[in-house]
């Protein structure tokens, strides 16, 4: 695969010149005219004022001209001569990311003086964009309240984007995996799809780039710029800064400690307080310097950060405030060393208290170099390293030390970009990316994974973690990019390439020492008891699953065998910018990608013949094809009047995204030709083995009675995603104020679909079997039966494609700038988002397990999506004063509010309803009072004597300890119903894919910034102190700015499905708690030198 990667790379790099398909610079356009007439053959001189970079260009026939591959910023001088004319300057010029400013003049004829214009602010509405699309510059993103410090805090106030507390983000409703996150057109989002965050390092808790080096950000949804793809999300694009003929940079520290994080919020449930924190400490601190090495010609500029973040598990072994009890867990801890003692094995497991942490470096360096007149180029080398320790527990879940597991990343980029101007009328850019990629799960010493869950209202876990037995990547992505433009007359023609190859090498195997799940302590303490008396029952199903897998090392050599595979996405494209007049622009273009793979999973002879005779056309051995992706896309610009006040802008385009290539990879793992793998649900006869390596004892056992392999395979023409997209916006003023009125509609062409092909419809409903038991006879949802029994197949997993599904977004956004130096702007926006599948797991049984549904899971119905938010408000208000002397002074002032609908919200059983094998997609049925007096519930104990279930405290008093009977789970249930404000209204109904969203939520943030500024040897220098606070309301009143879920898609499965009709109820997981961290105000001082 290497040669190959290395052959393709060669020949891209001949038949190419570079890359522009993701947009790094700028660039300005115009029309001179003298008189009313064309002037032909004018010069335009522009010059980046800080490094005397030049650019220039003469205009054409028609009087126009355009200069791109512009550096972003400025400020610029322009200067337009013509012989026997008076020349015009513009000076203060400013470019924004991926925008083409439009200078236009007209020119009078000669006179001895030199008119010129100095250019502030904006010249009314922006006039460049066509689609949905913002961009921030160094001074806003400095000016926004944030502690993380990252891309989600700045680029939030986009009336398309919703985030979440810990910056996942999710644009107009779509799935954050595909989203597209460039800096300096380098690919820095996770492209094998394992970071929540969507960025490289999300999974140690590391933002992919220090803010303080970036110069713009640019955020767009629907660029109809075919150059521009990659996402069927959103992209964000990030430039960072570059040197100057001025030696400057910044010394800079952030921080904060208990003493600014809130020290406690009212409980969810009303029964008391959260715990306050007695330490924590966030601390981040860097330096960026960057000047000439040749003055005019050549320039460096280089950065280091480093963040150190520390806070107490409040919630370890022995707190007061966890869901799980102390006795409780101590018995179970307990009993698991002693079970190991008499099998001759020793458990290294504690409950620790230690502090949970993040940390991590950032470093870079970038020269740039103006090699003439005509050729710019610039090089950039940045590294990442990070390491956070995760999975240390929760409120409702106890680990021990080997659960949790230090993260560890390493993140290198190299980038290098040529911008040439070849002739008046043709410029070039060139860029080549390479990104190298290093995580691993440094897990403790190696002991089989046991959980035991409903203890109080959580789980304890033991062990290690089932998918971190095994867990490390490698990922080494390249990129070779190149556009091409024509300049004729009032057109712009593009053609250009752009070229992603990636190589992945995954270590994943899940279970490798076993992984026991008992139901509840009852089971385990049964399974103990008869154990340590030397009487298991083999006829007794104590365990509520079990699960073990391993290499066969007898075909790859190694017990550790990483799954390795090569791809690549080519991309070629055609457009067309037509200046149709002065005030209309049309774009129109063509783009087609490529999807390669350059490797084969392994055929498994076995598993193909079954399919042929079943007749699914499937194989392990298929390989993805490499037919086309056709994306075209018109877009067009009305600016009505022609004077900037009222532009009508919008298109229609296909976007060609990837996936994340982690659904690709598990069919290169799971061919159940390499690995071999047991899970099995209340499995009879196998025994609690201790030993790491010793699990193979009971794979001898299963052996005879289900299959141990999981095979994941691929529709024949399964496609990347792809999406067509609809937007019309329309920017206008009206009563001093700029308006933007937002309308995306995207309706789904290619997303994910997984089904299980093991399991079929057995053509009963759950009533007809089961409502003689007294289950609700309107629960008519299917069945389901294995077809895949005496075979060897245990599961089988297939990724195809769906076209259902669709989003829309409507938003309206007002701002307001004052000359006294008061901003105010304010925005609504409402989202619908429908899916079939929400690809929420980077596993394909997870995938397939985990999505909620009552009818047929390999069919799922169309539902509200994970990332559902259907009403979102914005505000923000910033006020700079500048006084004192030169004012040398300026104080900032920020205040941000955000209110929005919470999570969508789903419930489900907690058990396997349908019989397909899944013990967590089945969505809940919200039965009547009546039909809750039929239903039959087990019982079970339960402690409350902490109180912390309210459900029990209202209905049976404090301190209940005891035997939950049958008549008692009825009254607590119809309680939970009776006062939800979703479910006591749908009663009779399924709980439908996140149907319902968490409470509403309010969040004001708020900046102050004190800058003193002054000169040293004739250069300006400034001290700058500030102050934010996140979540204000939280500090003004500690009832205000709650959040109950910080994510997309929450579910809860407060009610257990004990199988045969039986049901178990405690209230134990009924309670919608708050976010522990993301509930209190937190505070942060900053102070930042820069010369």
């Amino acid at each position: 695969m290497q040669k190959r990667l290395h052959f393709l790379i060669a020949m891209l790099m001949f038949f190419t010149s570079g890359v522009m398909a993701q947009i790094t610079t700028s660039g300005i356009t115009g029309k001179v005219t003298s008189q009313g007439e064309d002037v032909i053959g004018a010069t335009v001189t522009a010059v980046h004022q800080p490094s005397g970079t030049l650019y220039r260009a003469v205009t054409n026939i028609d009087g126009r001209y355009t200069i791109q591959g512009m550096r972003v910023g400025g400020p610029y001088k322009v200067e337009i001569t013509y012989v026997g004319h008076q020349p015009k300057v513009f000076n203060g010029v400013t470019l924004n990311l991926g925008e083409t400013r439009n200078i236009s003049c007209s020119i009078e004829e000669d006179s001895k003086e030199l008119q010129e214009i100095v250019v502030t602010g904006r010249a009314g509405l922006n006039a460049t964009k066509t689609g949905a699309a913002t961009s921030m510059n160094a001074q806003q993103i400095n000016d926004m309240p944030s502690i993380t410090h990252g891309i989600a805090d700045v680029a939030r106030l986009n009336p398309q984007l919703t985030t979440t507390s810990s910056g996942v983000m999710s644009f107009a409703g779509t799935n954050n995996r595909y989203n597209q996150f460039l800096i300096d057109g380098a690919a820095n989002n996770d492209v094998f799809g394992l970071a929540g965050t969507g960025t490289n390092g999300g999974q140690a808790g590391a933002q992919p780039v220090s803010m303080e080096t970036i110069e713009q950000i640019q955020v767009n949804i629907a660029p109809f710029d075919v150059r521009q793809s990659g996402f069927t999300g959103g992209a964000i694009n990030a430039i960072t800064k570059s040197g100057t003929n001025q030696f400057h940079g910044s010394l800079y520290g952030y921080g904060y400690n208990q003493n600014l994080l809130g020290h406690h919020y009212k409980l969810a449930d009303g029964s008391g307080y959260a715990p306050r924190y007695q330490k924590e400490k966030d601390y981040n601190f860097g330096v960026t310097f960057g000047g000439p090495i040749v003055k005019n010609k050549l320039f460096f500029f280089v950065n280091y950060e480093k963040n150190n973040k520390s806070y107490p598990n409040l919630y370890a072994f022995g707190s007061d405030y966890s869901d799980v009890g102390k006795a409780e867990a101590e018995s179970i801890y307990t009993k698991i060393v002693e079970m190991a003692k008499k099998q001759g094995v020793t458990y290294p497991g504690v409950f620790t208290t230690e502090d949970i942490y993040t940390k991590s470096e950032k470093a870079g360096v970038k020269l740039d170099w103006n090699i003439n007149e005509f050729n710019k180029a610039s090089v950039r080398w940045s590294l990442v390293t990070a390491k956070r320790l995760n999975n240390a527990g929760s409120k409702s879940a106890l680990n021990d030390n080997l659960y949790s597991y230090p993260f560890e990343n390493n993140t290198n980029t190299f980038v290098a970009e040529l911008q040439s101007r070849l002739s008046p009328v043709v410029s070039n850019e060139f860029r080549a990316n390479y990104v190298r990629v290093r995580d691993k799960r440094a897990v403790g010493a190696p002991f089989p994974s046991v959980m035991i869950n409903n203890v109080g209202k959580g789980s304890v876990n033991l062990g290690n973690e089932r998918s971190s037995m095994a867990n490390s990547l490698d990922q080494d992505v390249y990129t070779i990019e190149d556009n091409l433009t024509w300049y004729k007359g009032n057109h712009t023609f593009t053609f250009g390439t752009h070229n992603e190859i990636y190589d992945f090498s995954n270590l994943y195997i899940q279970d490798l020492y076993g992984t026991y799940i008992f139901q509840n302590p009852d089971k385990f303490n049964d399974y103990y008891k008869d154990y340590m008396a030397g009487n298991v029952d083999p006829t007794k199903a104590y365990l509520y699953q079990y699960r073990y897998g391993y290499a066969n090392v007898d075909v790859t050599g190694d017990p550790r065998w990483k799954a390795s595979f090569g791809a690549a996405q080519l991309g070629f494209y055609v457009q067309d910018k037509w200046d149709a007049t002065d005030n209309f622009q049309f774009t129109y273009g063509l783009r087609m990608d490529i999807p390669i793979f350059f490797d084969t999973p392994t055929a498994n002879k076995g598993f193909n013949e079954y399919a042929a005779q079943q007749g699914w056309n499937v194989k392990t051995n298929h390989k993805l094809s490499s037919t086309p992706m056709w994306s075209p896309r018109v877009g067009f610009r009305w600016d009505i009047a022609n004077n900037r006040k009222y532009i009508l802008r919008g298109g229609v385009g296909v976007f060609t995204g990837r996936i994340p290539f982690v659904w690709i990879s598990n069919n290169y793992s799971n061919t159940g030709v390499q690995l071999t793998t047991y899970n099995v649900n209340n499995p009879k006869g196998i025994d609690l083995i201790l030993d790491p390596n010793g699990q193979g004892a009971n794979a001898q056992k299963l052996k005879a009675v289900t299959g141990n392999q999981i095979v994941n395979v691929y529709d024949h023409n399964f496609k990347f995603a792809q999406n067509l997209r609809f937007n019309l916006g329309f920017d206008f003023e009206l009563l001093g104020i700029n308006w933007t009125a937002e309308a995306l509609y995207s309706k789904t062409l290619n997303d994910i679909l997984y089904q299980n092909l093991a399991y079929e419809m057995s053509g009963k409903t759950y009533a007809q079997v089961y409502g003689s038991k007294g289950v609700p006879v309107e629960d008519n949802r299917p069945l389901f039966q294995k077809r895949t029994n005496g075979t060897a197949f245990d599961n089988i997993y297939a990724l195809s494609n769906t076209s259902k599904g669709y989003t829309v977004n409507l938003s309206l956004k007002a701002e307001k700038h004052f000359n006294f130096g008061l901003d105010l702007m304010a925005s609504y926006t409402w989202t619908q988002s429908k899916s079939v599948n929400n690809g929420g797991s980077m596993v394909a049984e997870s995938n397939w397990r985990y999505n909620y549904t009552y009818r047929n899971p390999n069919a799922p119905e169309l539902g509200n999506s994970a990332y559902n938010i259907p009403h979102r408000i914005q505000a923000s208000a910033y006020y700079h004063l500048k006084y004192g002397k030169n004012n040398s002074w300026l104080t900032t002032l920020g205040l941000i509010y955000q209110a929005k609908n919470g999570s969508p919200y789903s419930l489900y059983y907690y058990g396997d309803v349908n019989e397909d094998g899944a013990n967590g997609n089945d969505l809940f049925y919200i039965p009547t009072d009546a039909q809750i007096d039929k239903m039959i519930f087990d019982e079970t104990k339960f402690d409350n004597s902490k109180n912390g279930n309210r459900l029990i405290v209202k209905a049976f008093g404090e301190g209940f300890n005891g035997v939950l009977t049958q008549e008692m789970q009825r009254t607590l249930m119809k309680t939970w119903i009776g006062e939800d404000s979703y479910m006591s209204k749908h009663r009779g109904e399924y709980y439908k894919r996140y149907a319902d969203n968490l409470p509403f939520e309010h969040h004001f943030d708020f900046h102050f910034g004190q800058k003193y500024s002054f000169k040293v040897a004739g250069q300006l220098n400034s001290v700058e102190l500030t102050f934010d606070i996140i979540n204000l309301g939280n500090l003004l009143n500690k009832d205000w700015g709650h959040t109950y879920g910080d994510g997309f898609g929450i579910y809860s499965s407060p009610v257990n499905y004990m199988g045969g009709g039986h049901y178990q109820f405690t209230g134990g997981r009924a309670a919608r708690t708050y976010s522990e961290l993301y509930s209190r105000w937190r505070g942060q001082i900053g102070l930042k030198y820069t010369f």
